[in-house]
């Protein structure tokens, strides 16, 4: 690269995804290709010796383009003078209650009923008293090449007098960006009162935190201009490797297609937009029986049989195409569509269903992409011998700034945002964004929206979403991270099956699932076929919070997490049977995704035996 030619740089991904974990010590980067393999980073799983999670970390580059914004290359701290700036906050206990995502027509009056608003959190503190309300460290700034310390570190940001860490900086070899999350520390000081809701704990903090990160960029004499990027920190991905039926990135991708609509190719590709909903549908068997007896191996329809037909824009597989199609929720939400796909409950999820949006369904441009494939308007390029990239360096330089920009956010929740497990709502309005992908500065200082807010605040030019400070993505999240992370689970009411469906965000926050134990018998060729079989059945899987109270007693299952987050089980990727390597017919998966790292012992061995729910639960309107 010709550093002469160098007029600007860009930072990637734009928005860059850390996750909290209790190791002190050990971390791994985040997913920096799409399907990465997700296979765990050291001998003890996703957790360090002593059973503690350890922390994702999001890694940030520079790329450089010249004049005419063609792209040079990656520019490195031997380049160039870098300086990187990031700033994080946690503004959650000083915003205002989720209580529904504030988009829809439920919300807004739209649908034919008052408009809602939400109440300002902890409302009974007020005037300057509430800035003790907003954990803000002021931002750190870091250069050089494998460069840590304690001045890097995000310490000094107070919640009331408790001092809360935010997490770190430091550099690699390279001199690209490492950002660090908290510890997943939550609590209630000085009164230590027990959490109640699923949302909106008053008295609570977490060190849930997001901001912008932005780098100054010399070359000799001259300044470079950057083009600045996002961090966000999240909580621990309990099922690494399984993707959500919806992302982040789709949800995202969806917003830029309505900022520039050349983002949006004419046709869809099968590959690329086609067979990863099917994919994430299969997947979910590692994190919810119903999904798996739905769509998991040898299901009643399993789509990797009949992949090849799928991927064929042939007549003779059309009807097979339609007739999955006409199985697919419309977003139009014109109607209740309660047995369609996915069987995932939605933004406006009510129990008994009052709404539509009861369901969530995949985004509009996921809708209308599977709309052109059922009438074979699609690029028919499926490869079964395809490979994908397992880093960043295998990928072209001129694709990997997209690169990075999906794998951060296909690994995110894409809804249902109730509210969400990352990023919730804001994140779908054009308004959030400055270019495609890249959320907009706010250039002026915050405002106080009084005691209540609506949507016609927050949709406006100028309100909350025209234009975002650190703190400003999180803090529509739930407070503490755990209680929601606890308490949004799955099968609140009968369907389908009437045990296993529908769910909420399994891929983030598992329900069902193969545990060590079973998968121990399942890969052992001296047991007998049916002994292992049993030990795969999907109704042999077992309840992930099986350490927790039971379900029906919400108020100690959310305290419980709060606690023992550290200590339930991670879904890990591990191989399939060793004597069904070379089997014509294999009896299981090549791959599974197996239940590993559990500390705590079960509490609920019945549910935990038999996978079934228990009696009483608790309606989700009085979890949140």
């Amino acid at each position: 690269m010709n550093l002469d030619n160098v007029a600007w740089c860009s930072i990637y991904p734009p928005i860059g995804i850390a996750r909290v974990g209790g190791s002190e010590t050990e971390y791994f980067i985040g997913p920096e290709v799409a399907g990465q393999d997700r296979t765990p980073p050291g001998k003890n799983g996703w957790k360090d010796a002593d059973g503690q999670l350890l922390r994702q970390v999001a890694r940030f580059r520079l790329y450089a383009y010249d004049s005419g914004n063609n792209l040079l290359g990656e520019l490195k701290a031997g380049d160039a003078g870098v300086e990187w700036r990031v700033h994080l906050a946690n503004h959650k206990a000083a915003w205002y209650d989720f209580d529904m995502a504030m988009d829809i027509p439920e919300f807004d009056g739209s649908a034919g009923l008052p408009p809602k608003r939400s109440a300002r959190r902890n409302a009974t503190i007020a005037g300057a008293d509430r800035k003790q309300l907003v954990i803000d460290p002021g931002p750190r700034s870091i250069s050089g090449k494998k460069t840590s310390g304690k001045k890097y570190r995000f310490d000094g940001g107070k919640f009331f007098n408790t001092e809360v860490s935010l997490g770190e900086l430091q550099t690699d070899d390279e001199g690209r960006l490492l950002v660090f999350g908290g510890h997943g520390i939550s609590g209630s000081p000085p009164k230590n009162e027990p959490a109640v809701t699923f949302a909106n704990n008053d008295g609570w903090h977490d060190d849930i935190a997001d901001g912008p990160v932005t780098a100054t960029v010399t070359i000799g004499s001259k300044s470079i201009p950057v083009e600045h990027a996002w961090i966000v920190v999240g909580p621990p991905d309990y099922s690494p490797g399984v993707t959500p039926v919806t992302t982040m990135y789709d949800i995202v991708f969806d917003a830029a297609c309505q900022l520039d609509a050349s983002q949006r190719p004419h046709l869809p590709s099968f590959t690329n937009d086609i067979l990863p909903i099917f994919s994430r549908l299969a997947g979910y068997q590692w994190v919810n029986a119903g999904f798996g007896k739905l769509w998991g191996w040898k299901g009643a329809e399993d789509f990797a049989a009949i992949v090849t037909t799928l991927g064929s824009n042939s007549e003779f597989a059309r009807p097979i195409r339609e007739e999955i199609f006409s199985r697919f929720r419309n977003p139009d939400f014109e109607s209740m569509q309660a047995t369609e796909i996915p069987p995932i409950y939605g933004d406006g999820v009510d129990i008994p269903a009052t709404n539509p949006r009861q369901w969530y369904t995949v985004t509009p441009l996921q809708y209308e992409f599977l709309k052109q494939w059922a009438e074979g308007a699609f690029v028919s390029d499926y490869d079964p011998n395809y490979v994908a990239p397992t880093s960043i360096d295998q990928v072209p330089l001129a694709a990997q700034p997209m690169a990075l920009t999906k794998a951060a956010l296909e690994n995110c929740i894409g809804g249902p945002f109730h509210p969400g497990c990352e990023m919730t709502w804001p994140l779908r309005q054009p308004i959030m964004y400055a270019s495609p992908f890249r959320i907009k500065l706010r250039t002026d200082e915050p405002r106080d929206y009084g005691n209540w807010m609506t949507s016609r605040v927050v949709l406006a030019t100028g309100g909350p979403l025209d234009g975002s400070g650190a703190g400003d993505i999180s803090k529509w999240m739930a407070v503490p991270w755990q209680t929601d992370t606890s308490s949004c689970l799955y099968a609140y009411i009968g369907y389908q099956d009437g045990v296993f469906l529908p769910t909420f965000w399994p891929a983030r926050v598992p329900n069902n699932v193969l545990t060590a134990a079973q998968y121990s018998v399942v890969i052992d060729p001296a047991i007998s076929p049916a002994e292992r079989q049993l030990s795969f059945a999907y109704d042999a899987r077992q309840y992930w919070l099986r350490g927790l109270a039971p379900r029906s007693q919400s108020g100690k299952v959310i305290n419980e997490f709060v606690k023992d987050w550290n200590k339930v089980g991670v879904v890990t990727q591990r191989p399939g049977a060793p004597d069904d390597v070379n089997a014509k017919r294999p009896n299981f998966p090549a791959v599974m995704f197996v239940e590993e790292g559990v500390t705590i012992k079960p509490k609920l061995k019945a549910e935990a035996d038999s996978g079934q729910r228990p009696v009483n639960l608790p309606n989700p309107r009085d979890l949140r």
